[in-house]
């Protein structure tokens, strides 16, 4: 078992794990970590499979995995022969030998949600990066933040479509949850082969604050201006300083292109429960 040190460790050890040969990484942490062992094994052609035991404070792919909270239990499923293969999404800022990539998988977004994130980047407390540390830095940045414009260029099963107006945010989602447990897009699957897109149009900050609660139980499908779709790829422009984030880590500003690789990783799951049998 090895211990990541600084940012970025945990990426050099599935790189080095894929390398001495072994057919599986376990991550022990929360999202970030997953994400940096997930590069680390797209880096290296994803050769190897991952499992997962969740201990982090947001824990979102675990949950669209279905992966029990109990690490001991978590770990028997991680250490299984059961795995099945899911989508990872790539995305990338700036263009040439400037551009930043990272692949993610369960969920990213832009405007409000990234701001968020930005702000918890900055906890060092575990109360404060918490489902309350979320739920107080989403208040606090609600106060400062002002709804932004962007504009998205998606590719969807009917061909491009563009969506151009001032936002609150836009989440995009390979799995259903983000932010520590929102069902920010409740029909998303993991191996589809398509990521799911939420809009939340220019509500105020008063009904923003209205309707927070009711995406922990996904009740935001209805409210007139949510607005979703599916997308195999994405681009994302939008006003300077409109930020990103990825699986809820900051990824800098728009603009920002987003695209799917189907089936891309193997990841250790719940073994299927066996057929029954009628004498």
């Amino acid at each position: 078992m090895l211990e990541t040190r600084v940012p970025g460790h945990a990426r050099e050890l599935a790189l080095h794990a894929v390398d001495g040969g072994h057919d599986r990484v376990i991550a022990v942490g929360g999202d970030g970590t997953i994400q940096e062992v997930v590069n680390g094994l797209m880096e290296a052609g994803a050769k190897i499979s991952l499992g997962i035991v969740p201990g982090g404070n947001g824990n979102d792919l675990a949950r669209s995995l279905g992966l029990p909270h109990r690490a001991d239990e978590a770990l028997v499923i991680a250490l299984g022969a059961a795995a099945r293969p899911i989508d990872v999404l790539r995305a990338r800022r700036g263009a040439g030998s400037t551009a930043s990539v990272r692949h993610f998988i369960a969920a990213g977004g832009t405007g409000f949600d990234a701001q968020v994130a930005a702000a918890m980047a900055h906890r060092r407390r575990r109360w404060q990066r918490g489902r309350l540390g979320y739920a107080l830095s989403t208040l606090g940045e609600l106060r400062r933040f002002h709804n932004r414009r962007v504009r998205l260029t998606l590719e969807t099963a009917d061909g491009e479509r563009q969506i151009d107006r001032r936002v609150l945010f836009v989440a995009f989602a390979n799995g259903m949850y983000y932010g520590g447990g929102m069902q920010i897009c409740p029909e998303a699957s993991l191996d589809d082969g398509w990521f799911d897109v939420c809009v939340v149009g220019d509500i105020s900050r008063l009904e923003a604050v209205r309707q927070l609660p009711g995406i922990y139980r996904g009740r935001h499908v209805n409210h007139p201006a949510v607005e979703f779709e599916r997308a195999t790829s994405a681009r994302l422009e939008g006003e300077p300083g409109t930020l990103a984030h990825l699986d809820g880590e900051p990824f800098g500003a728009l603009p920002l292109e987003v695209e799917l690789q189907h089936l891309a990783l193997s990841v250790a799951a719940q073994p299927p429960a066996p057929e029954e049998t009628i004498d």
